[in-house]
């Protein structure tokens, strides 16, 4: 393998350790204005796009019988696992999480997944709901069982 070759396999290889996943996106018929969209798009979302060989991204994952073929975009989202997934409009081949291979379908729902400060929200607001629910509840028993 020649220089370069094995500096991308090395710079592959930090990527896959930093990232929280990875998902690996058809960069067929992506036009250079899509692609630059799709990077500046990614990385606003904490995230890195790369494009490179699918056998050196098999040779850094350590994965040689990753089903890859065709022109490849690799996505390594880089602050959570979700964040950098979801500027993503074009179709999955796979994805990595931990030390899992997920099919397109999985990273595809993963992408999917409402973003975190969305799920506390909407845990807070259920929470909240409830808690005052219960109250005007115990509040009516007290009214019922103990007439003013």
């Amino acid at each position: 393998m020649n220089q370069r070759k094995i500096a991308s396999v090395e710079e592959l290889k930090q990527l896959l350790q930093q990232a929280k996943s990875v998902a690996v996106v058809d960069y067929t018929g992506m036009t250079v204005a899509q692609a630059t969209d799709l990077r500046k798009a990614v990385k606003a979302a904490g995230g890195l796009m790369k494009v490179s060989k699918n056998t050196l991204f098999k040779i850094a994952a350590g994965l040689p019988d990753l089903p890859l073929t065709g022109l490849s975009a690799f996505i390594f989202s880089l602050q959570d696992e979700i964040s950098a997934l979801k500027p993503i409009k074009f179709p999955f081949k796979l994805g990595l999480a931990g030390d899992r291979v997920l099919t397109a379908a999985e990273i595809t729902q993963l992408a999917n997944t409402p973003a975190r400060e969305t799920s506390i929200g909407k845990l807070l607001f259920l929470l909240n709901y409830n808690t005052s629910r219960l109250v005007r509840t115990l509040d009516a028993i007290v009214k019922v069982t103990h007439p003013a």
